[in-house]
């Protein structure tokens, strides 16, 4: 029997109170530690494991409220507790033998957060530091929330949309004025960007966006600014080399030779593909960062597939069929019981949220719960290819979280490495690209009800027969072919984004940081890269940076996972599926020695031993047309 799903509509009264319980349990917890254990006898088994079960209680009891706001700073109170630090230090400085690989971690990161909240500092610099954290947690729940503000909306006539399809146009807004309205929410103004034909609607819509959020910048100057001198405050040389000398890089100048040697073998490509995407514009003016969604979009159309007419073979309702007697926080959340195959065991509840509303998280992600745009005029809601493969990355998120095998809570799933938790979801990505994949998951609309029917036969009123059921071979062809499409260019962007983040969170100095032109530096580090021109020249002034969560919170100091880990799972899929990618026995293989693992062990020694060796990078020079061969 299935145990009932979790309660998820809580009041925001029902929050307060289940947040304060969590409060007097931890503080309870640490109460009954100190009372009842001391430095001279403390162990790793009355010291560790039960500040290892009060951080498992803790997630249990913090994960359904965080996920309906954010990050609470509730471990602080164990980190920030001196007597608790004394009992690790003294349990550390023993150095225990008889430990399991997941209990030398659970030690090591017990003991480096407490280091790492100034427990080795004096009284008054632990005091400062403290201040500087809280402040921090502050201005960044702040940056956070203005992210779920309205974006509001930009009017254009008719003419100035030039390119829109009938229903882009159609699901637009319009006046007495004769004109449309374009929400400036990024699923809408993207699919305008790749349409639209006026070059100045495509800058505006684009410069709209990256000017959303102002209150952001002080927010994001602040928020850096502290971390660093935080950081150097501890005795690190930056904020950065504070987080990954514990991560899978180890060092900032690993990451910096990482990326300079991505970004020095993706030049050829880049200029090859740059040089092609110039010879669509009439103008001969440089390519822009509003002009990349819209010739891309062209060359696909051109030589690959009409995107709208496969999305009609990828209806949500089909692809994510809804489970309707579990509990959720919104009408529009679909829900997945999920069952091992191998013992029939229940494994847990995956939970979807796939469309923008107001004061959503307004980009893709993963959240526990524990350890495209919405129907309209009773249209099917469809999934763009693209769409379907950022289903499957935040998808692998939540596999990893349900494979998790971990004693505490922790190292449960994803909560890894931070260079590494993305592997997983990057993996699972390759399969989007299957054509057996793509025929499974594909049923055209039409199919699926009368009524549905009898839209399309009206839209199509000269069309002589149904579409097929399931998504043409041709369309499949054309949809794994489009992969390898300016591949270059969008690997480049995020190189440049990662060389951003490092440039504010890797300074040569606290000094340098403070003069930095952060809006500045963003654009050159984009275009730099990738040779694609943004709002550098001062022209327009922008912001892109603050229009994210990306660098403050979830991928601060560390964007250059995004492409460290395409490269790990290049390395998996090449090694370990590309040959049967459905392979049961792969698969379970995968999921003991990887997803079971959580981040209980050194991902990279985890890796080294599913792998059979180091991983390395060929495989991902393959996937993205660098070597010759094609993953």
């Amino acid at each position: 029997m299935l145990p009932p799903s979790l309660k998820l509509n809580y009041t925001p009264g029902e929050i307060f109170v289940r947040a304060e319980k969590l409060v007097q349990q931890l503080h309870h917890g640490i109460d009954e530690l100190l009372k009842s254990v001391t430095t001279r006898d403390s162990t790793f088994e009355n010291t560790v494991v039960p500040i290892g079960h009060i951080f498992n209680e803790l997630d249990e009891g913090l994960a359904p409220i965080q996920l309906l706001e954010s990050v609470s700073p509730l471990a602080d109170i164990v980190y920030q507790s001196e007597g608790v630090f004394e009992l690790i230090d003294s349990v550390k400085q023993a150095r225990p033998r008889h430990l399991d690989e997941e209990a030398e971690r659970l030690l090591s990161v017990l003991h480096e957060q407490c280091i790492d909240h100034g427990l080795k500092l004096p009284a008054e610099k632990r005091n400062s530091l403290a201040k500087l954290t809280r402040r921090c947690s502050e201005l960044t729940a702040d940056f956070i929330k203005n992210l779920g503000l309205d974006p509001g909306s930009l009017w254009f006539y008719e003419d100035e949309l030039n390119g829109l399809s009938k229903a882009t146009l159609g699901g637009l807004d319009s006046n007495d004025l004769g004109q449309r309205c374009v929400h400036l929410y990024r699923t809408t103004a993207t699919v305008v960007l790749r349409q639209c034909k006026v070059e100045k609607t495509r800058r505006r819509i684009f410069a709209a966006r990256e000017q959303l959020y102002f209150e952001n910048v002080a927010l994001f100057k602040n928020i850096v600014l502290i971390r660093d001198e935080s950081a150097r405050m501890l005795g690190y040389s930056s904020y950065h080399q504070q987080l990954v000398h514990r991560r899978m890089m180890k060092s900032p100048q690993a990451v910096m030779t990482f990326l300079d040697d991505i970004g020095r073998q993706l030049q050829p490509l880049v200029a090859k593909e740059l040089e092609t995407m110039q010879e669509l514009s009439s103008n001969g003016n440089p390519i822009h960062l509003w002009d990349f969604p819209f010739y891309h979009e062209k060359m696909l159309l051109d030589r690959y597939v009409e995107k709208d007419l496969a999305a009609e073979y990828f209806p949500t309702d089909f692809v994510l069929p809804r489970i309707s007697d579990v509990e959720v926080w919104h009408e529009d959340v679909k829900v997945f019981r999920v069952v091992d195959l191998v013992d029939q065991t229940f494994v847990g509840f995956l939970y979807t949220d796939l469309y923008p509303r107001v004061g959503k998280y307004n980009h893709a992600a993963n959240f526990p719960v524990r350890p495209s745009y919405t129907d309209r005029h009773d249209a099917p809601s469809l999934l763009q290819h693209s769409d379907v493969v950022t289903i499957f990355h935040e998808l692998g998120h939540g596999m990893h979280d349900l494979m998790g095998r971990t004693k505490y809570a922790m190292f449960h799933g994803w909560r890894g490495r931070r260079d590494f938790i993305e592997a997983p979801s990057q993996l699972l990505e390759f399969w989007c690209w299957l054509p057996e994949t793509l025929k499974s998951m594909s049923c055209h609309y039409s199919h699926l009800s009368k009524q549905y029917r009898g839209q399309w036969k009206r839209q199509n009123p000269e069309a002589a027969n149904m579409p097929e059921e399931k998504i043409p071979n041709a369309f499949v062809t054309a949809l794994v072919a489009a992969k390898m499409l300016n591949v270059g260019l969008s690997t480049a962007r995020q190189v440049g984004l990662a060389l951003f983040d490092m440039k504010v969170y890797n300074p040569a100095s606290h000094k340098e940081l403070e003069d930095l032109d952060i809006a500045k530096e963003y654009y050159a580090c984009i275009s730099k890269i990738s040779g694609l021109q943004g709002l550098e020249d001062g022209s327009v002034k922008g912001h892109g940076y603050c229009t994210t969560p990306h660098f403050v919170y979830g991928q601060e100091a560390n964007y250059y996972s995004y492409t460290s880990t395409r490269m790990l799972a290049a390395d998996i899929w090449r090694t370990c599926f590309v040959k049967d990618p459905l392979s049961a026995q792969a698969g379970l293989r995968y999921r003991q020695m990887v997803l079971d693992k959580g981040g209980s062990m050194d991902e990279k020694e985890m890796l080294t031993a599913y792998l059979g060796r180091e991983p390395n990078l060929d495989a991902f020079l393959e996937s993205i047309g660098i070597l010759n061969a094609v993953v």
